[in-house]
């Protein structure tokens, strides 16, 4: 405990915010497995939600059927996905010599992800503030109010977002012994692995055709 003087279980949750490679190098030598769980489940919800407003999927229902849906959904099967995330991570690690196995990779998405679960907190807010537009590929409501908080909200999430790849890219790079580009490359890998073998059976169709 005393490599880590200012990090406990009680504050890590603040703590990973500004000292996120010592608060992950704290958490994995004493409590891998601490919110790792509720953390998925939460980046599980959060990201259904992003997918819902990507998708405008607020011109085919109403915005209260999206957040249960995305509750519901995300909550039971969103943490799936970083499951397999980072068994992918470990096993593409291992090309570029990491030794990391995908428990610890659980960790480290887990609290990286502690910004992007803190966006939940915008939810609430912005249905108050937008309503039915919230998911909608054109907002009915173009009023000078609503375009400011359009943007402030926006500038909120994009923030959120990049912190939670800082810290995830400083996580891969303690867990594996990586510098940063490295790191960065171990990430990109399972998109690569996972999307390459579509793309080139899209090119194969297209060549014979």
């Amino acid at each position: 405990m005393s490599e880590y003087p200012q990090i406990q279980a009680d504050n890590a949750l603040s703590q990973i915010w500004f000292k996120p490679k010592r608060t992950l190098a704290f958490l994995l030598a004493n409590h891998p497995d601490k919110y790792v769980l509720p953390l998925l489940v939460l980046g599980g919800i959060t990201r259904a939600i992003d997918r819902a407003s990507m998708k405008d999927m607020g011109d085919k229902m109403s915005t209260a059927t999206i957040l249960l849906t995305a509750v519901l959904g995300g909550g039971l099967f969103g943490w799936l996905s970083y499951y397999l995330y980072a068994w992918l991570l470990s096993t593409t690690g291992r090309w570029l010599q990491g030794t990391a196995s995908s428990h610890k990779f659980r960790t480290v998405i887990a609290w990286a992800l502690v910004p992007s679960v803190v966006s939940l907190a915008l939810v609430l807010p912005e249905v108050v503030v937008f309503g039915e537009d919230l998911f909608k590929s054109e907002p009915e409501n173009t009023s000078h109010f609503n375009n400011i908080m359009w943007g402030v909200v926006s500038l909120l999430q994009a923030t959120l977002g990049i912190w939670t790849i800082v810290i995830l890219v400083k996580g891969t790079a303690l867990v594996q012994n990586f510098t940063t580009g490295k790191a960065i490359l171990n990430l990109i890998l399972p998109g690569l692995v996972v999307f390459a073998p579509f793309m080139l059976l899209l090119l194969l169709i297209e060549a014979f055709r």
